[in-house]
């Protein structure tokens, strides 16, 4: 007969069981179930593919959430469909700092949304794998959000253009047709012009001056030598000429400087004498300046008007004019003909 099983032991072994479980998953999620979160969501008018459910948030670059859905919604007024990505912020990894009034998570990121510019935008983590995750970033110039914050419910935060979606309405505004088409007429004038026989000439034309230039700098570089030769030998020369002169000024300078103290100390001299001098000088200069007036009077006599003196004076100048000019002809002609003060005048 067998023996009946302990239902204590059953039941302490199904506990611990349990516990195992239980300590397993809170190990292998990170403490994820225990986390608190500020739900989110954005709707996005773009395509959203990349982006997954688990992809992550980030916040200038730092993970603060992750994604946990994404559905599709329509709008039957204005009738469009647009896409609800909702993810999940965690408070532990943006910590507000410095606040007095001790408010929420939920308050700031609504505060931020409407007067800081906090925006959503889809990034790509891969240019391999395709893989996008939602960055959050503040945008001072955006322009106001186009809703109301909800006292409940989700932080609504509203979308950025991607980068992607940027490209792809640059593409749509090319006119491909346009470009294939002017692209195909640039090709065409370009095989023309290179079966065209200008297009030769001008190559043989310039093969030409390449090699009159090749030629040229030939030459240059043969005459280059010999003229950085004759430079570097009249740097050379002027070098021993500035040394000479150093070598000479010192000296000069030293005798001008000699001679200079002692003019100096003989017109030192001289004034002293002049000083000593002048009273005598200025008597006989008295009488001088007198004995002048009186024959510049005596002059004024002899020049006055209706003079005899003035009369012949004038007759004198005028027969001293017609010397001069009789003088200066004779020289004119003997310039012309210097032959004549051997020969004579013919």
């Amino acid at each position: 007969m067998s023996k009946q099983a302990n239902p204590t032991v059953i039941g302490g072994f199904v506990l611990g069981a349990l516990t195992l479980a239980v300590v397993a998953v809170l190990v292998f999620s990170s403490g994820a179930w225990m986390r608190e979160r500020v739900p989110i969501v954005t709707d996005f008018s773009t395509t959203v593919q990349g982006l997954n459910v688990g992809s992550q948030v980030l916040f200038q670059g730092v993970p603060v959430g992750q994604v946990t859905n994404i559905g599709v919604d329509y709008a039957p007024a204005p009738e469009r469909f647009r896409i609800r990505v909702s993810y999940e912020v965690w408070p532990r990894q943006l910590q507000i700092v410095d606040v007095a009034d001790g408010g929420s998570m939920r308050e700031l990121l609504q505060e931020l949304v409407q007067e800081g510019g906090l925006r959503a935008k889809l990034e790509s983590v891969s240019f391999v794998t395709g893989q996008y995750v939602v960055t959050l970033g503040l945008e001072p110039d955006a322009p106001p959000p186009d809703f109301e914050p909800e006292p409940r419910g989700p932080v609504r935060i509203p979308p950025t253009p991607a980068t992607r979606d940027q490209v792809e309405a640059i593409l749509a505004n090319i006119d491909l047709t346009e470009l294939v088409a002017s692209a195909t007429r640039s090709l065409q004038a370009l095989e023309t012009l290179l079966a065209s026989g200008e297009l030769r000439s001008a190559l043989r034309s310039l093969d030409g001056t390449l090699r009159s230039t090749e030629k040229l700098t030939t030459e240059l570089q043969g005459s280059l030598a010999p003229m950085l030769e004759r430079v570097n030998e009249t740097l050379a020369r002027y070098s021993e000429l500035a040394t000479t002169i150093e070598s000479r000024v010192g000296p000069l300078a030293d005798l001008l400087s000699e001679r200079v103290t002692t003019l100096t100390d003989d017109v030192s001299d001289v004034a002293q004498t002049l000083d000593q001098s002048i009273p005598p000088v200025a008597t006989a200069a008295t009488a001088a300046l007198d004995e002048a007036r009186a024959a510049m009077r005596a002059v004024a006599s002899l020049a006055g008007e209706g003079s005899s003196t003035r009369y012949e004076l004038s007759q004198l100048l005028t027969e001293a004019t017609r010397a001069a000019q009789s003088l200066r002809t004779l020289a004119d002609y003997l310039e012309r003909h210097p032959e004549a003060l051997l020969q004579g005048k013919r």
